[in-house]
């Protein structure tokens, strides 16, 4: 009975593993001098972390301890990357060794590609390198952002400490910590101590959390990433992420489901437009409403309710002018109700009748009068 039982056991571990991870092929040859042994314990232990993260197991001895959260969040979004929905295949990726190196005493770079073999063209779905480190037989794991950056710079600015290779803008950086605040106070929240890297474009940003690769994100290079786990990577190397940081402040803050509305035009004039302009600033609705006047001036049949309903690209730099006009009645919303009718709104719960409904209350613009309303503010903005 007792053998009977360790079988079944067995065989439910079996079909356990093969449902939530495909073993990591290990057929590559390494030119290296690590043992067979270490590597086999380094391997078996990523096994073992990828089974954890696909059965949303919580991960603790298994991570390192420096920027252990960040890690946590990063190796959880990795749930799920073998998956190809419109192929209906949980296992269509499977996870291959393409690499293994130490870096350090007892510390190793394991670079893992998720590949379907089968297909023609390009079938790498992700490249990701953890951090492996081996200490007494035991193997932790960690996002590579931590030893990359050991030898950077830091700056601390208030509550937000600075991380950078090269330079730092103090005065964005000042700006930026006085923006977290205001936005946290205004809110009725207290002021987080923030990590912020800055880093050039969003692929460097990306190999620092570990993707050297990574099939929907190939090419972008102007977003920034953040706030997760309190740490920023900035938005092509800007020291101001007010626009994240309004959102990250905000979903702490709201008792109802998110209003995209709200929530961006609020962001956008609390914070910033989220992209830099030609010159490395941060777009501000400063510089978009000149732009937004040109438009309307070039299209004189322009609605301005379609264009918030249907948020066309009007504008320069990946803006949405759907944000923008939020932005203008969200100001008009504090304008008129103060900081306590902008709680309001963001409250108001999803969609955008929801939206128009606080509006309406707090202002008196609506769907019916939108058009002269907002074209109002945006002709009397300053």
């Amino acid at each position: 009975m007792r053998r009977r039982f360790w079988i079944i056991l067995l065989l439910t571990s079996i079909c356990s593993y093969n449902y939530a991870q495909t073993p990591i092929d290990r057929s590559i040859e390494l030119h290296t001098q690590i043992s067979d042994d270490t590597r086999v314990k380094l391997l078996d232990a990523l096994d073992t972390l990828l089974i954890r993260i696909n059965n949303s197991k919580p991960l603790t001895s298994e991570i390192s301890p420096v920027g252990n959260a960040l890690t946590v969040s990063v190796f959880n979004d990795l749930k799920g990357i073998e998956n190809n929905e419109k192929a209906g295949d949980k296992h269509y990726y499977k996870p291959r060794l393409i690499n293994l190196y130490p870096v350090d005493n007892d510390i190793y770079i394991i670079s893992i590609a998720y590949i379907n073999q089968t297909v023609p063209g390009i079938p790498i779905r992700v490249i990701f390198n953890f951090i492996a480190s081996l200490n007494d037989s035991q193997v932790t794991f960690s996002i590579p952002v931590y030893y990359i950056t050991q030898n950077w710079k830091t700056t601390k600015v208030g509550n937000i400490t600075y991380h950078y290779a090269d330079k730092i803008n103090i005065g964005r950086a000042r700006i930026f910590d006085k923006k977290n605040t205001n936005i946290a106070v205004k809110l009725g929240l207290k002021p987080e101590p923030l990590d912020f890297y800055l880093c050039n474009n969003y692929q460097e940003i990306m190999h620092l959390l570990g993707y050297e690769y990574d099939n929907e994100s190939a090419g972008v290079t102007t977003d920034g990433y953040g706030v997760d786990a309190r740490t920023i990577f900035s938005t092509m190397h800007n020291e101001d992420f007010s626009h994240d940081t309004f959102h990250y402040y905000s979903g702490k803050f709201r008792k109802n489901a998110r209003n995209s509305a709200a929530d961006e035009g609020v962001a956008y004039s609390w914070g910033n437009a989220y992209y830099t302009d030609n010159n490395g600033e941060m777009i501000s609705p400063k510089q978009l409403v000149p732009q937004l006047k040109q438009y309307l001036q070039q299209h004189p049949g322009a609605s301005l309710l379609n264009l918030f309903y249907k948020n066309p690209l009007i504008l320069t730099n990946q803006t949405k002018v759907r944000s923008l006009l939020a932005s203008m009645v969200c100001d008009e919303v504090e304008r008129q109700k103060g900081v306590e009718g902008v709680k309001e709104l963001l409250n108001c719960g999803k969609g955008d009748d929801n939206f128009f409904l606080v509006v309406n209350k707090l202002t008196g613009v609506n769907p019916s009068n939108f058009d002269e309303r907002v074209g109002k503010l945006i002709e009397n903005y300053k």
